[in-house]
């Protein structure tokens, strides 16, 4: 038989059930039905299948709760705010005031040429994702040229017109 968990009584079970009950956040809500779970005689094992955790995780928020109590079983992903921005406000501003005029070799703003922008400014390299989130972020679309097909024939377009739909070509409708 599984040894049982022991639960500091930072809460009674009828609070973490309440707790559980009215928690809005669906990892928090998750957490406290673990816990009271774990208080009403289950197993680390039984209450991690219930929930749909691992075993480990659900030791985890057992520690967790054990050492510091209800304020260690908020979901500590809110509190990650992410990745700084390549560039600060002032940065952004003198960005799309360049974004009104071509850029320096004279074809459209691309995710690139924002990159090599922001890395000219900053005197660091960027990648072409954080051009391409900048651009975004003000409100542009990176554009990029379309290709130029370099077969042009017009009998192999009308062709391909003309082709059935198995075929990959578009039907026009007309009955064969």
């Amino acid at each position: 038989m599984a040894r049982r968990t022991k639960l500091e009584t930072h809460l009674s079970p009828e609070q973490l059930k309440q707790r559980y009950q009215a928690a809005t956040d669906r990892a928090e809500r998750n957490h406290f039905q673990t816990l009271w779970l774990i208080s009403q005689g289950h197993t680390q094992a039984e209450a991690a299948q219930i929930v749909g955790y691992s075993e480990r995780w659900v030791h985890q928020l057992v520690k967790r709760y054990n050492a510091d109590g209800v304020a260690s079983m908020r979901d500590l992903r809110h509190e990650h705010i992410g990745a700084a921005r390549a560039l600060d406000k002032e940065g952004e501003d003198e960005l799309s005031a360049a974004l009104q005029a071509r850029p320096a070799d004279g074809g459209i703003w691309t995710s690139r040429k924002t990159a090599a922008w922001i890395s000219g400014r900053l005197g660091r390299k960027v990648s072409t994702t954080s051009g391409w989130r900048t651009l975004r972020r003000l409100g542009h679309t990176p554009k990029r040229p379309r290709p130029r097909h370099k077969l042009s024939d017009p009998e192999a377009q009308e062709a391909f017109k003309e082709a059935p739909a198995e075929a990959g070509g578009r039907s026009t409708g007309a009955a064969p």
